[in-house]
């Protein structure tokens, strides 16, 4: 059978047509699933009981089974998700200042990056997401919550370019105009940087919304926070993302968890300002959220230390935003993700 989730509208049109069906059906069906959001094919009451019947032993939905979700005190609401294997994901629903919201999904069951100060890399790798395990996250999240549309962030657990092919098809099929619809503009793809995907996004997702977890731009800092770098060094990938096609008005994002003691030093800023200073990016500095798995290794840099830092860069004429995370009460902000069942 046909995972119905992991299709895009040519491929189930394709389908459809083979079957003996009209092309239209297929816009139909997909209809019902994103914009209905259905899980079962007695839902999509356009089609006729023969043809559903003819359906269900073609295809197959594969939803997720959620465990449990939280909210936090600012708002931000964690979702733990059983997947049919029994490993388990985790996203998050982020209400933000101007009254939309943020779904931050994950591509990976675990991670296999092993950056030191997230939960997600000390859990280990389980597998990678199936492309309908990334989209139903997205449709789950917005029909539980009864929105219609949300920003969708992959910023969840795993990293989205260790999942190269599902991550890009599960995207094409969130921005579909007959399905979810959700602009390119409200998507962001954050990723450590390994090559050659990153190549490769430039050829498939070109303009799409691009965070770098930086954290340094010194090598053998960088290699300490983040083990991806001995194999993918910075200078390689920061050469590699200086001809990546982006909108006019649009910034390469910069992500940039600030430690105590270790990436926060005058020498540091220096050395990111050499480096923002050859690109049209600015720099997200991110406090360190503590969790159980991090150890007593990595402090959070004071917030009067990251705001001096965050000026000595915006004097120099740098673009630097402080971020205020969310959900840290229910482990549920940057680098907090686990997977944890209670």
């Amino acid at each position: 059978m046909i995972d119905l989730l992991s299709l895009e509208l040519g491929e189930l049109e394709e389908l459809i047509v083979e079957m003996g069906f009209e092309r239209y059906r297929a816009k139909q069906i997909f209809s019902f699933l994103y914009k209905q959001k259905v899980n079962s094919f007695d839902d999509i009451t356009v089609l006729k009981k023969d043809v559903r019947k003819l359906l269900k032993e073609k295809f197959y939905f594969n939803t997720l089974e959620v465990v449990s979700n939280f909210q936090g005190k600012d708002g931000a609401r964690k979702y733990l998700f059983k997947l049919n294997d029994g490993n388990f994901i985790e996203s998050v629903l982020i209400p933000m200042e101007n009254g939309r919201y943020t779904i931050c999904v994950s591509t990976q069951s675990g991670c296999r990056m092993g950056c030191k100060f997230c939960a997600t890399g000390r859990m280990g790798f389980k597998r990678s997401l199936s492309v309908s395990e990334i989209v139903e996250q997205v449709r789950f999240i917005l029909k539980e919550s009864g929105l219609k549309t949300a920003n969708v962030v992959y910023m969840g657990m795993g990293e989205p370019l260790d999942n190269y092919e599902n991550t890009v098809k599960s995207i094409k099929i969130l921005m579909d105009e007959n399905g979810l619809a959700i602009s390119k503009r409200r998507i962001t793809l954050s990723t450590c940087g390994i090559l050659p995907q990153l190549e490769w996004l430039k050829r498939d997702l070109p303009y799409i919304n691009l965070a770098l977890s930086l954290h340094s731009v010194i090598d053998d800092k960088r290699s300490l926070i983040m083990p991806v770098n001995i194999k993918h060094p910075v200078g390689r990938v920061l050469e590699s993302l200086k001809d990546f096609p982006m909108p006019r008005r649009k910034r390469i994002t910069f992500e940039y968890v600030m430690i105590k003691g270790i990436n926060d030093t005058q020498e540091d800023a220096k050395a990111l300002l050499r480096v923002m200073s050859n690109f049209r990016c600015k720099l997200n500095i991110i406090p360190l959220n503590k969790h159980d798995l991090m150890g007593t290794k990595f402090e959070p840099t004071p917030l009067d230390e990251i705001e001096r830092f965050a000026s000595y860069l915006r004097d120099k004429g740098m673009f630097v935003t402080i971020r205020k995370s969310k959900g840290s009460d229910i482990n549920a902000a940057c680098g907090m993700l686990a997977a944890k069942v209670s």
